[in-house]
């Protein structure tokens, strides 16, 4: 499994290449909201993201925001975002996630 951990939310730059206004999460922000903020745009092994089944975005917390399917990525420069279909209503989701992101990178595999 891929995990992606974000911080709190703030402004998009405005050439945001996913088109996003805000980036990161807040309380009471959605599955799709948390999908959206967390997907990219990342460095990482491309190869290595592909042979993962599922994303679990996390915010510092260690609380499960959203869990994806991986079904693909996109890439913008040397960068990418996943594609993938969200798994919603997903049981982990809102719950502290049983793999702790011990990682200093917001990427990580578990």
């Amino acid at each position: 499994m891929l995990q992606i951990q974000i911080g709190a939310e703030r402004a998009a730059d405005p050439d945001d290449r996913l088109m996003r206004t805000t980036l990161g999460w807040r309380r009471g922000m959605s599955e799709d909201e948390a999908w959206e903020a967390g997907r990219g745009i990342w460095k990482f092994n491309a190869d290595r993201a592909l042979s993962q089944d599922e994303v679990q975005i996390i915010n510092t917390e260690g609380t499960v925001l959203a869990v994806a399917r991986i079904i693909g990525i996109s890439k913008h420069g040397d960068r990418y975002a996943l594609e993938g279909e969200l798994l919603r209503d997903d049981p982990r989701v809102g719950r502290p996630t049983g793999s702790p992101h011990l990682s200093r990178n917001p990427v990580t595999y578990i």
